[in-house]
This record gives C-alpha cells, sequence and structure tokens, in this order.
C-alpha cells in the first residue's frame, strides 16, 4: 500500500514542471457548467497549453454543453442531496457518492492536475471529496476551488468550502458563509458578448419579421415547467400584438420520465391554440430545446423572462437588457429569491412569483399566463422604463470577474480587493422561524393581526405567501403542512380555493402509510390545519361554509373538531344558518367528546330555534363533565345574544345538570358556569321549547357519574 501511495505521489508531481493540468467540476444544469467553462478559457488566455478534463454526470447538461465546447469529459455517479429525513433516497445518494468517490480517486490519480475547480452541482461532492483524501494521504499535490454562483450557497457547497483552499464568490455577502472566501464575481463565458442586432439577426437559423419587439423566455439548460407553460398560456393573450412582437423560447433539454420539456411545451401549445396553431404561431413564435447561440438572442431581445440563477442574470448584465424573473421558490437558503431581489433592488428587473394549483391530480407550481402576458405588454409598452432598467443591468455586472478567479488560482495578487466590502443584505427568513414570528403576532392581535406589519415590506410579503404556496406541491406530508400554516398567517386569501381542494382531497395514502394509521394523501394533520388556516385568513362565501359542513363528517376527529370551532369563529356570519345547526346538533352525537364540546360552544353562537336548546338541555348527564359544562356554556352564549330568555322553567331543566366531576379538581369549572348562568336569570320567555323526551344520558356519555 505505501509502495502504491509513493508512485501515485512520484505521478502526480511529475506533470507540474511540463504542463499545466486542470479538473473541471460542477453540473446538473448550465448554471453550473458555464461558469467551469469561462474559468477555462481564462486560464486557457494565461496558459495555452493547460490540458483539461471534466468531471459530470451521465445526461445532464454537461452531456450537451461540454462535449460541443470540445473539452474532454469523463463521468462519475452522483445525485443530489434528498434533505436531512432519512429515507431509501438517503441511502442511495450515500451509495452513489461512495461510488462517485471511487470513480474520483481513479480519475484524479491518472489526470494528475494541478488544480481543481468545482462550480457547483452535486457532481461536484464526490471530485472534491476525493481530491482532499488524496491530499490527506500526501499523495495529491492539488489546490482545490470552489466557485459559488449564489448569494446563499447550497447545502453541498457549504460544505464542501470547508474543505477547499480558496471558495471564489460572486456576492460580498456569501463571505459570511466562508472565512476562506473572495469575492471575484461571476464568470461569463467569453462568447457572452453584445452583438449588434443587425449582424445577430443574421447569425440566427430563424427570420424575425423587421420592427418586431422579440421577447425572450426560457427556464435555464434544462428548462422550468412553470415558465414553459405561463409562456404557452400567455401566447391567446399576445396574438393579438403579432404584428409587433416575436417570442423566442428556449424549453430546455429535460427529458426525464417525470418532465419532457419539449414533449410537455408542445402539447400544451396544441392544448392551448388548438389545431390551428401551426400558422397561428409561424410568423410571431419560434422554440427551441436549447441556444447555443445565446448571445444573439440576447442582444436581439427587448425583454428577457427567466428564471434568477446567477448564471443568467449575470449573462443578461454583460449585455445590458431589462428583465422579468420569475425565481424558484424553496430552494436552499432561497438563493434564486436573493438573486432576484438584487438585480431588482438595482434596477434592472422586475419580479413575477409562482403560485401553487392543482392539476394533473396533484398540486404544481404554476404561473397564470394572462398575467405574465399582461406584465410583458405592460413593460414593452413603457420605453423608458425598459431604457432605465438596460442600463441599470449593465451596472449590476462586476467586471473583470474571470480576471479576478485565474489571479486567485494563479496566486499573483494583481486585485488586492479580492474580498471585497460587505454590502448592506437584508435577509429572508426561513419557513420556520417565518412560522413562529407570524404565530406569536397573531396570538397577541387576534383578526386584527397584519403579517405586513411583522415582515417590514410588502414585495417580501408576496414572495413569502408565494414560498408558502410552492410547499403544498412538496411531497412530504410535513412540507405540505407548514406550507398550509404559512398560508394561513401571510393571510393568502387566494389561495383559499387550493386549501378548499386540498380540504376535500381524498387521494388514498399510500399501502405503507395506511398501515400506521393514515387515511388520504391529505393526512388528518394537514385537514385540520386548513380549517385553522381559513379561520385566520378570515374570509367567508358559500364554498368556505360548504367545505366546513363536509369537514364536520370527515374521518379525523379533529378534523370535525377544529370544523366546529371555525363555525364559532365565523358565527356572526351563520346565525340560524339551519344548514350548520342540523349538522352541530349531529356532532353532539360523536363519538369523540372533544368534537361534542366544540358542537356544544358552536350552538352557543349560531343556535336559535328551540331544536338548539333541547339538544342542549338533553346533554344534562354526560358522562364527561366538560362536556355538561359546554353544554351549558352554549345556553349561556345563547342568552348573552338575546335570543334566549332566562325563565323559571328553563332554571328547572339547568337544575338537572350533573355539577360533579369524576376527576379530582381545587374547583369545578362546571359550577362556575351554572353559577354565571343563575346570574343571568330575571323571568320571561322568549323562545318556546320542550323539555327533552328521555331523561337519560346522552349517547356519548353513557351513565354519568
Amino acid at each position: 500500500m505505501a509502495v502504491a501511495a509513493l508512485a501515485a505521489a512520484l505521478r502526480w508531481k511529475r506533470p507540474e514542471a511540463s504542463q499545466a493540468r486542470v479538473v473541471l467540476s460542477g453540473g446538473g444544469t448550465g448554471g453550473h457548467v458555464n461558469p467551469a467553462l469561462a474559468i477555462a478559457e481564462g486560464i486557457k488566455a494565461r496558459e495555452p497549453q493547460t490540458k483539461f478534463l471534466y468531471i459530470g454526470v451521465r445526461n445532464k447538461a454537461e452531456s450537451v454543453i461540454v462535449t460541443k465546447a470540445g473539452y474532454d469529459l469523463r463521468y462519475v455517479c452522483s445525485e443530489g442531496y434528498p434533505g436531512l429525513r432519512p429515507s431509501f433516497k438517503t441511502f442511495r445518494f450515500l451509495f452513489k457518492l461512495c461510488v462517485g468517490i471511487v470513480q474520483s480517486l481513479v480519475i484524479l490519480t491518472v489526470f494528475t492536475p494541478r488544480w481543481i475547480v468545482a462550480t457547483g452541482g452535486y457532481v461536484s461532492a464526490p471530485v472534491i471529496m476525493a481530491a482532499v483524501l488524496l491530499k490527506k494521504l500526501r499523495i495529491a499535490r492539488v489546490k482545490i476551488f470552489l466557485h459559488e454562483q449564489n448569494s446563499i450557497p447550497g447545502q453541498l457547497n457549504a460544505l464542501m468550502g470547508r474543505w477547499v483552499d480558496k471558495v471564489l464568490l460572486t456576492f460580498p455577502q456569501t463571505l459570511s458563509f466562508f472565512p476562506n472566501g473572495a469575492v471575484v464575481g461571476y464568470p461569463i463565458r467569453h462568447s457572452i458578448v453584445p452583438v449588434g442586432e443587425e449582424e445577430a439577426r443574421k447569425r440566427l437559423s430563424f427570420a424575425i419579421p423587421e420592427g418586431r419587439l422579440v421577447v425572450f423566455a426560457f427556464g435555464g439548460s434544462q428548462g422550468a415547467r412553470t415558465i414553459n407553460r405561463a409562456i404557452v398560456d400567455a401566447l391567446p393573450y399576445l396574438l393579438e400584438h403579432r404584428e409587433r412582437l416575436f417570442i423566442v423560447h428556449g424549453s430546455g433539454l429535460a427529458c426525464s420520465s417525470g418532465y419532457n420539456a419539449a414533449e410537455d411545451t408542445l402539447r400544451r401549445i396544441s392544448k392551448v391554440l388548438g389545431e390551428d396553431s401551426p400558422g397561428l404561431l409561424s410568423q410571431f413564435y419560434y422554440r427551441k430545446d436549447y441556444f447555443h447561440n445565446i448571445a444573439e438572442i440576447y442582444s436581439i431581445s427587448s425583454l428577457i423572462v427567466c428564471r434568477s440563477g446567477a448564471g443568467s442574470l449575470n449573462e443578461i448584465s454583460r449585455i445590458g437588457k431589462p428583465v422579468l424573473l420569475i425565481p424558484k421558490a424553496n430552494l436552499p437558503g432561497d438563493h434564486q429569491v436573493m438573486n432576484a431581489r438584487a438585480m431588482r433592488n438595482a434596477g434592472a428587473a422586475e419580479i413575477l412569483f409562482e403560485d401553487t394549483v392543482m392539476e394533473e391530480g396533484g398540486l404544481l407550481e404554476y404561473l397564470d399566463g394572462r398575467v405574465l402576458a399582461e406584465k410583458i405588454l405592460a413593460l414593452l409598452e413603457d420605453r423608458p422604463r425598459l431604457k432605465e432598467m438596460a442600463e441599470k443591468s449593465r451596472a449590476f455586472l462586476r467586471r473583470e470577474a474571470i480576471e479576478r478567479i485565474v489571479s486567485e488560482i494563479f496566486d499573483d495578487k494583481r486585485f488586492a480587493d479580492g474580498n471585497g466590502r460587505v454590502a448592506p443584505f437584508r435577509d429572508l427568513v426561513g419557513n420556520c422561524r417565518l412560522l413562529r414570528m407570524l404565530g406569536q403576532a397573531h396570538a397577541a392581535f387576534g383578526r386584527s393581526f397584519d403579517p405586513a406589519l411583522v415582515v417590514d415590506d410588502g414585495d417580501d410579503l408576496a414572495y413569502y405567501r408565494h414560498r408558502a404556496a410552492g410547499l403544498l406541491s412538496q411531497k412530504g406530508w410535513q412540507e405540505r403542512n407548514l406550507g398550509v400554516k404559512l398560508i394561513g398567517l401571510t393571510r393568502h386569501s387566494e389561495k383559499i380555493p387550493t386549501l378548499l381542494q386540498m380540504l376535500s382531497d381524498r387521494t388514498p395514502a399510500s399501502l405503507a402509510r395506511r398501515m400506521f394509521g393514515g387515511d388520504f394523501e391529505q393526512v388528518g394533520f394537514i385537514r385540520r390545519n386548513i380549517v385553522n388556516a381559513l379561520m385566520v385568513i378570515d374570509r367567508f362565501g358559500p364554498e368556505v361554509e360548504k367545505h366546513l359542513l363536509d369537514a364536520m363528517e370527515d374521518p379525523y376527529f379533529e378534523v370535525r373538531a377544529q370544523a366546529c370551532r371555525a363555525v364559532t369563529h365565523f358565527g356572526a356570519l351563520l346565525v340560524g344558518n339551519v344548514s350548520c345547526v342540523q349538522a352541530l346538533v349531529e356532532r353532539l352525537e360523536d363519538s369523540c367528546f372533544e368534537v361534542v364540546i366544540e358542537a356544544a360552544r358552536a350552538l352557543g353562537e349560531i343556535g336559535t330555534e328551540p331544536g338548539a336548546v333541547r339538544s342542549l338541555l338533553s346533554m344534562n348527564q354526560a358522562h364527561y363533565w366538560q362536556v355538561r359544562n359546554a353544554a351549558l356554556q352554549g345556553i349561556k352564549r345563547m342568552i348573552e345574544r338575546g335570543v334566549l330568555t332566562p325563565s323559571d322553567r328553563l332554571m328547572a331543566d339547568l337544575s338537572s345538570f350533573i355539577l360533579t366531576s369524576t376527576d379530582f379538581r381545587p374547583h369545578f369549572q362546571i359550577k362556575e358556569t351554572y353559577s354565571a348562568l343563575r346570574k343571568c336569570f330575571e323571568g320571561g320567555d322568549a323562545i318556546d321549547y320542550c323539555r327533552p323526551t328521555a331523561a337519560g344520558s346522552h349517547k356519548v356519555a353513557g351513565k354519568a357519574k
């Protein structure tokens, strides 16, 4: 073993004197691949004889982009980090990571690089770990550099950054995550340069009629379903402007079983525009999976619609174009949203957030095509605004990024301000912290609670609402449950229809989940919290009423109890509602005493007819004192509301209530309630009712004690 290690170390030392060798790694999306290629261009400009090897993952963006760029490419096993919650995916991730590390050890030992430059993405993890291991064994003589494109690092980059020699940062704010960081900016390929509009049109493989305003929409190298579908859904609203517009659409290379970008886009075009779509779109719309000549498309564009990955933003900034950003929510650290905010605050961009809707049997991220079309048209019609955004866009880019990166790699100290200055930066709060903040404010202020006062910024509140909606489409019920709570506490009333759909969703849970007591995909906790969210949002209408009535028959007792509480909450709007009163009377027969208690209280809030009083009086000998107490509270509330006047007859019926308790307590709350009722009596009947026909106990109780 020692002989093998010595041989490997000697092999590593030999190339240092002759030819520089560099391993590039980063992938999954073009946002990780393109920076690596840009850095390679910078190194080649300094040392033309440098030999490069790219390490990636099969069937990802690097398979197309790196091959076309002409670099040697090797593949290793790796996949994205599945999160902290243990699952089968966790074991699969660890297995592939271990295999990838072994593969990387072999590749690195054979290639013997002087530098390793990683640009993120899960493929970087096994390469960096293998390099660190070789360095610890004193086999490798290699320096490791990691470039972080986003303002908030991903989980793997945050971990890997502790082990590398230097982390190269795009944003000054990211320095707080990496003590070994240097602010260098974002490396942009030399091919991304402004091209004259006339020259750019000549280079294109398709024709754009003269005088058209060009809108370029894309979602990165793999595409984005939200943007693809939204731009297609916007076409009917843009068609009437087809004489002055032209839409260029990069739908992306994604072709997995879960989402095939090209097929899904073409299918949606046929659905939205029908059989006439080819004729309608021929002079107005052009779609392609991926544009390798993206600089030409940027150059002819009047407006760009895209995600807010750091790569796209910096490329657009180099060309100097206005941009409408649609950031993807709920990514690690909300880095796309943070990037978008940075560009918007610079005056170069505007933002639209994704929504979440029920579609194709599940919840999906979504952007309304009409909203997108209206935003596009509004921006295009405001020429001064577009001009201002273009000027601010050019100023957004940190110049000489590649030169700064190469200077760090060669360690020649050409740029003395590598660490940069940390700019003022208001961070977004995480979902759990946001939940605590809003929950405390709601507990303190009740119905007068205003979430905008908690988050301090209307734009941030809009994002938090959409981030909460994004959680509804997550597979884990815990994330969906968190999303439901946040929708309620941010008072995102536009999502009431989605909440109601989820509340009534009866998709069966998986067999494994049913074995542990689960019933439906939207588990009982979610359904209960949906009802609570409706109470916090505090909007009521016929649909809410209908679903509350259904919820009172939900198989999970906490949902039934919460539905009764919701009736109490909306009591002023439901007074005398026959359907609700009847449903509450039926809940008095519920097998769960907690439901009975809430139903009795709710009857006191909305009951007006003699039947409601009789139903409450029939609980006079219920087994649980809490049930009897709730019945007395309900009657007391009806007296307070003026629909029931105290009388001797009523007092006689109330005196039949058992006021003792089966459990020891220093004082009996039921006696206090009864005493408060006695003080209300001054005589007179406002409502006629009959005594309960049976003197026996209520069904829920059995015999009284």
